[in-house]
């Protein structure tokens, strides 16, 4: 049997297969704090023999927690001679244009913290000066005892192209401290430019020792209890890889389970005829959304989490704090905000009835009526509307508002954020996204999606067969994946078969290694090279696909053409006359999941249509609207808006001038009429 164990904010979600048969799904409240005992919980409600499973594919918010909260470890940083302030002085850019206030993010290490080494290597990776460490392990020791430092990372300059003085700094530190974390530069991310490469090494190492301590938490319970399968993590990129690859490199584990998420939805989206999505994952404290084309989500190595640069291979997400339990207030200026704080689920909404008193996203859907208090959470949790009244009317008296406008000014203003995040992946980087399919899942997914579709001129929103538990079907499919690179600049004109196979053929001898220690067979293991490019002086590089050169099927002298061809693709213009060059070269190693079905999603039967007619408060006024249980509509059941759509892990609404169709495989399909 395969597991998939996703932990969010509000929610855990599990799914138990074998083969490509579901045996069982569901939810379970997470535990924040100690989110090893929401995986446990998971698996004492599959009612699963752990000693049965043979894969456990995990996804969680831990990583990203750390980071966006600040509540990783105390973490140290050894730098070349000179650069010790590459993290304060950051770029010049400013992420807030027109803000007077505006300050450049806290680094995640203080500056007393930074230790400097003497050495220099030349950017062809020539050692031009011998590493003397100056006295820097007595300094880090002294830094142990006075600051608690447990982490540290290694930057030095150029080391990209030689890590040998990394790797001495390494080895002399771990004589002296054997039990410090330590990160290399050169290992998480061994690619130019200083302050990204900086960055990303210290939110490495700030991660490291709480991923590795959860982590180690959760395979001593699971070994505890029988299971002596794999433990495998989905990363950022999409691809899942063994626990103890994950901490190793504990930042590749940021945006674990919205990864997950995307790469379910397309896999769906594909097999349902939909190449082209906009993936929209509402869940209990944050939504997530991407651009798929042709079935490929965007991967970018220019990513910002809490405004610091994480230059990994990464599925190009954007995350905004807008999920069903968002609390709502006034300002300061007595102005409605929603977001980004979360009631998470501990203690919840209000409606949960566990001691929260804020009004949340969640509970404005109860006193509207979208949400059934008995058809919640498959009924295993009874929301208390009062107790969601009640924070309702302190909220509204703050803002001086009515208390059902307070609450759809809520719903409205909650879809007006996600839908400015949709317009961020799509109508910003030159995609209309009328001509995308919105596939909606998270347990808040559905209830907003087609009010959300309206606002972006989308025709069509796509629900999955059980759309809460997504993502766990996410974890399953995912490819075991990793991803190497190396910057060795050349012009592209020149560039020789020699240089592609010597650069390639080092990249997948380290790929190589990487499979085998996961005891995956090289042969099974599929490659996709390419290459970052640029016009020369440009600043930034295009990452463009190149197997037809390595192969050799595609002459050199067509490798300037193509990137011509490439940039006026991407970007709308070329400037045939400048000239290219080489930046990086890039090896994505795959070898693919066992299961290949994102359509897998049990299908209930169709029993009797359970219909009934209840109050929803829209547009200023109450409306009857129609209520259906999903799992009596058979296929091709047409549903007209106004109705409400209510399942064991979502619930959907039909907007009037809508209608929903139950499409094969079960997913249901919403139109606008």
């Amino acid at each position: 049997m395969r597991v998939g164990v996703e932990v969010g904010g509000t929610f855990t979600d599990w799914v138990v297969t074998q083969g490509d048969r579901v045996l069982r799904i569901g939810k379970v409240l997470s535990t924040p704090g100690h989110p090893e005992i929401g995986v446990m919980n998971a698996l004492d409600e599959a009612a699963v023999s752990l000693k049965d499973i043979g894969s456990l594919v995990h996804g969680s918010t831990i990583a990203t927690n750390v980071v966006v909260e600040r509540k990783g470890a105390i973490t140290a940083l050894v730098t070349t001679l000179g650069f010790r302030d590459v993290l304060a002085i950051q770029r010049q850019a400013k992420q807030r244009l027109f803000d007077l206030f505006y300050k450049h993010p806290e680094p995640l290490v203080p500056r007393h913290r930074i230790l400097e080494a003497r050495e220099k290597v030349a950017p062809d990776g020539a050692i031009r000066q011998p590493l003397v460490m100056d006295g820097v392990v007595d300094r880090l020791e002294r830094l142990i005892a006075e600051d608690g430092v447990e982490s540290l990372a290694v930057c030095l300059l150029h080391s990209y192209a030689n890590p040998a003085h990394e790797q001495a700094v390494e080895r002399a530190i771990a004589r002296r401290l054997p039990h410090l974390h330590i990160s290399l530069s050169s290992d998480v991310l061994p690619r130019f430019r200083e302050y990204e490469r900086t960055s990303t090494v210290v939110m490495s190492a700030y991660t490291k020792p709480v991923v590795d301590r959860y982590l180690g938490q959760l395979e001593r319970q699971l070994i505890e209890r029988g299971f002596t399968g794999h433990l495998n993590v989905i990363q950022a990129n999409g691809g899942s890889v063994p626990a103890q690859a994950i901490r190793r490199h504990a930042v590749k584990m940021i945006l674990s389970g919205p990864a997950a998420g995307v790469v379910g939805a397309a896999a769906l989206a594909v097999e349902a005829g939909f190449p082209n999505i906009i993936t929209f994952d509402m869940g209990g404290t944050s939504t997530d959304v991407c651009l798929v084309n042709d079935g490929e989500p965007r991967i970018t190595t220019d990513y910002k989490i809490a405004g610091l640069p994480l230059a990994l291979p990464m599925i190009d997400i954007v995350t905004v704090g807008a999920g069903g339990g968002s609390i709502a207030a006034a300002d300061r200026g007595g102005i409605m905000k929603v977001g980004p704080e979360s009631a998470g689920a501990a203690p919840g909404p209000a409606s949960y009835g566990r001691g929260g008193a804020h009004f949340t996203v969640t509970d404005a859907n109860v006193v509207l009526g979208f949400i059934r208090p008995d058809a919640f959470f498959g009924g295993k949790l009874r929301l208390d509307t009062d107790a969601a009244r009640v924070a309702l009317d302190r909220v509204a008296a703050a803002l001086g508002m009515e208390s059902m406008a307070a609450a759809e000014g809520v719903r409205r203003l909650v879809n007006f954020t996600m839908a400015q995040a949709m317009r961020l992946v799509s109508v910003e980087r030159g995609h209309d996204p009328r001509d995308y399919t919105i596939v909606a899942f998270g347990g808040g997914g559905p209830l907003h999606a087609a009010q959300l579709a309206e606002d972006l001129g989308c025709a069509q929103v796509l629900i999955p067969v059980n759309p809460g538990i997504l993502s766990a079907f996410g974890l399953l499919i995912a490819n075991t994946q990793q991803d190497f690179m190396a910057t060795r600049i050349a012009p592209a004109g020149a560039a020789t078969r020699d240089l592609l196979v010597e650069s390639f053929e080092d990249l997948d001898t380290r790929a190589r290694r990487e499979f085998d220690g996961y005891g995956i067979a090289w042969d099974a293991v599929e490659r996709a090279h390419a290459l970052d490019m640029r016009y020369v002086g440009q600043a930034y590089e295009l990452s463009m696909p190149v197997d037809d050169f390595v192969s050799g099927e595609t002459p050199l002298a067509q490798l300037v053409p193509r990137f011509h061809a490439f940039h006026r693709s991407r970007y709308g213009h070329a400037s045939s006359r400048e000239g290219v060059e080489i930046v990086n070269f890039r090896v994505t190693a795959v070898h693919r999941s066992a299961v290949q079905r994102a359509g897998m999603a049990p299908v209930p039967p169709a029993g009797e249509r359970a219909t009934d007619v209840a109050p929803i408060w829209l547009d200023g006024q109450e409306h009857a609207c129609r209520f259906y249980r999903r799992e009596g509509l058979p296929l091709g059941h047409v549903i007209k808006g106004p109705a409400v759509i209510e399942e064991a892990t979502a619930t959907a609404f039909v907007p009037a001038g809508w209608v929903a169709s139950v499409e094969d495989g079960g997913n249901m399909l919403l139109r606008r009429t």
